[in-house]
């Protein structure tokens, strides 16, 4: 981990890009090494799957919240407060919900990834400008 940062941006044609060098290297490292030695509730009222990664959703929701931790992480601890109220506690109520992605976890560790919902085919109006 390092709070060093190379030359922030990279310059393309006309545009200028800013590329922030994150703390941790992708989502996995942030969730093992940051969220959950600090996110601890209730296992009778939240589910949690280590095999979270499994989940697209929860992978998506997760990979959101650390780029947005990377974000506020240079706000101060102003910045964090916004992240812990803004986007971690709702985040987290919604993936560790009885109801949330982990539903099909049993209480003796039984697992079941849900199945996406299906989709059909909508009509090409559906498609056109209006």
């Amino acid at each position: 981990m390092s709070d060093d940062f190379d030359d922030p941006t990279e310059h393309d044609g006309d545009e200028e890009t800013v590329q922030l060098e994150t703390v941790y290297a992708n989502v996995v490292e942030w969730v093992d090494q940051w969220l959950l030695p600090r996110f601890a509730r209730n296992p009778k009222t939240h589910k949690w799957d280590p095999q979270w990664f499994e989940y697209v959703e929860v992978v998506d929701r997760l990979e959101a919240l650390w780029r947005s931790w990377e974000h506020f992480r240079l706000e101060g601890m102003t910045g964090m407060a916004v992240f812990f109220r803004d986007y971690l506690d709702p985040a987290m109520a919604v993936i560790t919900s009885a109801d949330g992605p982990f539903w099909q976890l049993g209480t003796l560790g039984a697992r079941t990834v849900p199945e996406p919902w299906p989709s059909g085919t909508p009509d090409a109006d559906l498609y056109t400008d209006r």
